[in-house]
């Protein structure tokens, strides 16, 4: 049978903190008695066989039971709108959080304050509302404890700690409430950890881009749509001159040089016309009126999908255009020397060209009557004559020789400057033309007492292909030279084949003076012998050697010369390309004079 009683003093709570029904069922208290029905409703039981005590009369009963009953539906409606506010609490998508105002105890959080900190129900009624913000000073903290005990407020944002130590960036609102007698205080909080941490981006952003603005080696320029400066690098400073303070609100154009303005704003109405970039170069005229060269390059800012402005990146070039100028001045005078030594050249080619058939032709003329003084000299030697007008024959005769020798050299090197030499390309003896000019030279070798041999390798085909006038030629200007400058001893010729190429090798050897190493390049230059001394004491017009030196090379060759060693003495060389006429070795042949 159920149990009877009184409604107590202190109904047991139903555990909800903010709404509790013992308020509600308290109003029963000292009316009637009760009985607990096996089915409880939100913790008050349904009151049921109430009893009355000193009430007389079926109707006095009938009155209560209505009014209790009254009192049963409005605890259920209230019950059901509790619960609607449970959920309404528990479901709020904003993080909130009550906690006692005296003690900073948290009494309950909502699902969405769990989730934001990391905590569960337990573990965060465990905590104290000053255990979710980040450690600060105890005057930090006096404050807060002031700003968290305020009735209505507002605080933030403020660094708190979840339940995984993660920062947390937030913003609280706080109002008073009554929590069973006790002064509470709900706190709702916004999350604001992304857009701190997006601001923090944003301003890292700003940070970086402000550290490279600044320090960037090139000027950076920033001027409205009208030319207007906005902004400006230290780079720019230093170029221009001008402090930033001068330079903001002026009109870029009053930095560009003159001719460059129309440039400037043909750029702008570029960009307008939809030209992303432009690059451009642009004079700068500075502070100090030096003028400067940039290599700009631009683009459009757009806000909002409008043009607003338009950035300018210039390196300065001012050197290179410098050099440029100067290369081109460069230019220009190389191009005025150039065309000065082509006239000059042509000039010298006409002098030369006149040179060479002034003495072409004077070596014609003169080698005629030449011929004719040197028949009649040999034509006075026969005929009968005292011993010293034969010796003055002799001596006519023999100054003869040596002239008709230098009107021959100069007639053979002006040919070859002019290019009017021609080489015969006909087989010839090489053993008979080596014969014949030691044949011819032997007199003058007997003269001064010397020795003159030849020898000619077994293996040099007898007969070759080539001019055996010029080989003769190049063979006696050798020769006569090696024996000019040779006193003592002899002169040696030597004829060798070069299978290898194949190529017939010349050396004359002598035992005479000697090349000196200074000399020695130049040893092959018309005109030249080793200097006044050797001119007085040997003669001769140093034709010999240029003219042996460009036959070789005409026909393919090369010539030279070394000091013997050991020995005294030089050694001239050359060496020209053979072409066999004829299959038949030669014997080594050795011959003496």
């Amino acid at each position: 049978m159920a149990e009877t009683g009184r409604l107590p003093a202190s109904a047991p709570a139903s555990g909800d903190l903010l709404f509790p029904a013992a308020k509600i069922a308290a109003t029963l208290e000292g009316c009637v008695d009760w009985r607990r029905d096996s089915r409880p409703v939100g913790g008050i039981a349904l009151l049921s066989n109430v009893k009355t005590q000193d009430v007389s009369g079926a109707a006095s009963a009938e009155v209560l039971r209505k009014r209790i009953a009254g009192l049963e539906a409005s605890v259920q409606q209230l019950e059901t709108r509790l619960a609607a506010y449970e959920d309404v609490f528990s479901g709020n998508p904003v993080p909130s959080i009550v906690y006692a105002a005296d003690s900073f105890e948290i009494l309950r959080a909502n699902r969405s304050a769990l989730a934001l900190y990391g905590y569960d129900g337990q573990q965060i009624r465990s905590l104290n509302m000053l255990d979710l913000f980040a450690p600060a000073d105890d005057r930090q903290r006096a404050n807060l404890f002031m700003e968290l005990r305020k009735p209505v407020n507002a605080i933030g944002p403020f660094a708190h700690r979840g339940g995984s130590s993660q920062e947390l960036v937030v913003s609280m609102v706080f109002f008073s409430f009554d929590v069973e007698g006790t002064d509470a205080r709900v706190a709702m909080i916004q999350d604001e950890t992304a857009r701190h941490l997006a601001e923090e981006s944003l301003r890292a952003g700003e940070e970086r881009y402000r550290e490279l603005f600044e320090n960037a080696n090139d000027v950076i320029f920033l001027h409205d749509l009208k030319g207007t400066i906005l902004a400006v690098n230290r780079a720019a400073e230093y170029l221009t001159g001008y402090s930033r303070a001068e330079v903001l609100g002026k009109n870029f154009e009053e930095l560009v040089a003159p001719e460059a303005r129309d440039e400037t704003r043909d750029s702008i109405r570029a960009h307008l016309g939809g030209s992303a970039t432009q690059h451009y170069e642009l004079p700068i005229l500075s502070k100090f009126g030096t003028r400067r060269f940039l290599e700009v390059s631009t683009r459009i800012i757009y806000r909002r999908g409008n043009p607003t402005a338009i950035q300018g990146i210039g390196r300065d070039v001012t050197e290179r255009k410098q050099a440029q100028q100067r290369l081109l001045e460069s230019s220009r005078e190389l191009t005025k020397k150039n065309e000065e030594l082509s006239t000059a050249l042509r000039l010298a080619r006409e002098a030369t060209q006149l040179k060479e058939q002034f003495l072409a032709n004077t070596s014609h003329e003169l080698r005629t009557p030449m011929n004719g003084i040197m028949g009649m000299v040999n034509l006075l030697k026969n005929t009968d004559l005292t011993a010293d007008q034969h010796e003055y024959a002799e001596a006519v005769s023999q100054c003869a020789n040596d002239l008709l020798t230098i009107i021959n050299d100069i007639l053979d090197l002006s040919q070859i400057e002019a290019g009017h030499l021609f080489l015969a390309d006909e087989p010839f003896d090489t053993h008979e033309s080596v014969k014949a000019v030691v044949k011819l030279l032997r007199l003058r070798a007997t003269a001064k007492d010397l020795s003159l041999t030849y020898q000619i390798d077994r293996h040099l085909p007898r007969f070759v292909y080539g001019d055996s006038v010029r080989f003769r030629q190049i063979l006696t200007n050798l020769i006569a030279n090696a024996i000019k400058f040779t006193t003592i001893g002899g002169v040696h010729v030597r004829l060798n084949l070069r299978q290898a190429q194949p190529r017939l090798c010349c050396e004359v050897i002598d035992s005479g003076i000697g090349v000196e190493e200074s000399v020695r390049d130049r040893i092959f230059q018309a005109f030249f012998q080793a200097d006044g001394t050797t001119r007085r004491r040997f003669g001769g017009t140093g034709l010999g050697l240029t003219i042996s030196k460009q036959l070789v090379e005409i026909m393919g060759g090369r010539i030279g010369t070394y000091n013997n060693n050991p020995g005294p003495g030089a050694t001239f060389w050359f060496e020209l390309p053979v072409r066999a006429a004829e299959a038949v070795p030669l014997e080594a042949d050795f011959a003496s004079a």
